[in-house]
């Protein structure tokens, strides 16, 4: 396809944000090695951006990282220092958007940002709401994520950074409950 090809293409798929490489070959019919030349030099010319290996943007619908994060590793959702700090819980400003999987951690360095996968067993995995085209966690989830997460990594907890306003009592303790977790549960209890 020539560089226009592209443009009317992607702008055809405007509602589509992001593209993956597999299914960029069954919507143009490419093999893949003629696709990846071409998204290299559509790369290089600025007119689609790559996110990641095998990840696109859509130049006539630029995704959020935050979109971003629930594509390229699934499943997920945004928690911990980043969910917290949405929610107003947190006021530091981060660097990275942290998320949390089921998959096995990993890092990703896109180029709109850092996302950080932390793992969480299946078991744990929920207490999250779609807002916006992706999922973050509730904010008593997001604590408990937080506290749970950051306690097995042996990191000194600031708690006196912490906003606790927006943070539904009632529904925290259920959910620390949920989570079967003694020390959270006696956190909560103070």
């Amino acid at each position: 396809m020539k560089t226009q090809d592209w443009l009317d293409f992607v702008k055809k798929h405007s509602d589509a944000k992001i593209f993956y490489i597999n299914h960029l070959k069954l919507l143009t019919n490419m093999n893949e090695h003629s696709l990846k030349i071409a998204l290299v030099r559509l790369n290089n010319k600025k007119l689609i951006k790559r996110i990641c290996r095998g990840f696109y943007a859509n130049p006539f619908n630029t995704p959020a990282l935050e979109e971003i994060s629930n594509q390229i590793c699934q499943p997920s959702y945004i928690s911990l220092e980043s969910a917290l700090y949405s929610w107003g819980i947190l006021s530091q400003i981060l660097q990275v958007l942290t998320c949390i999987t089921t998959q096995l951690p990993r890092i990703f360095n896109t180029s709109f940002g850092t996302i950080e996968y932390h793992q969480l067993k299946k078991d744990y995995f929920w207490g999250f709401i779609n807002k916006q085209g992706y999922f973050i966690a509730e904010p008593e989830k997001a604590l408990l994520d937080y506290l749970y997460l950051r306690k097995n990594k042996r990191i000194k907890l600031d708690l006196s950074e912490l906003n606790f306003d927006n943070i539904n009592h009632k529904k925290l303790k259920s959910y620390a409950e949920n989570l079967e977790i003694c020390s959270l549960k006696a956190f909560i209890a103070h």
